[in-house]
């Protein structure tokens, strides 16, 4: 696993202090991610593995909802355009592939991926 370094821990930090993402972690997350802060900029970077993973959760929350959107939704449109092609659509409907790469439909594939509610097989 990548080691955290001190620049990326300061550039998340305050990305996280902007958009008001900092503010919705727990106390020990705000803890841990100070602690650290102080630690990389005293020492260098940090390569405990346990340490590292809790420290790219609390980055993963930090990030802006919107980037969030635009991973989740380029991973919905690449799912959508492999089975497009296997199933024929773009023969009938060629327009499908451009919306497929337009970035503001892939924002909105996002946000309904993020905001889907969750679902619970039964198998029997």
């Amino acid at each position: 696993m990548k080691p955290v370094t001190y620049l990326e821990l300061d550039y998340w930090f305050r990305v996280g202090l902007r958009n008001g993402c900092f503010h919705r972690l727990k106390r020990e997350q705000k803890g841990l991610l100070r602690a650290c802060l102080m630690f990389t900029r005293r020492v260098g970077a940090i390569f405990s593995q346990f340490v590292v993973s809790q420290l790219r959760g609390i980055i993963e929350l930090l990030k802006p909802v919107w980037k969030k959107a635009l991973e989740a939704g380029r991973k919905r449109a690449e799912e959508m355009l492999k089975y497009f092609k296997r199933s024929g659509v773009f023969k009938w409907a060629p327009q499908v592939r451009l919306w497929l790469r337009d970035e503001s439909y892939i924002l909105y594939l996002g946000f309904m991926r993020l905001n889907e509610p969750s679902r619970y097989y039964y198998e029997a």
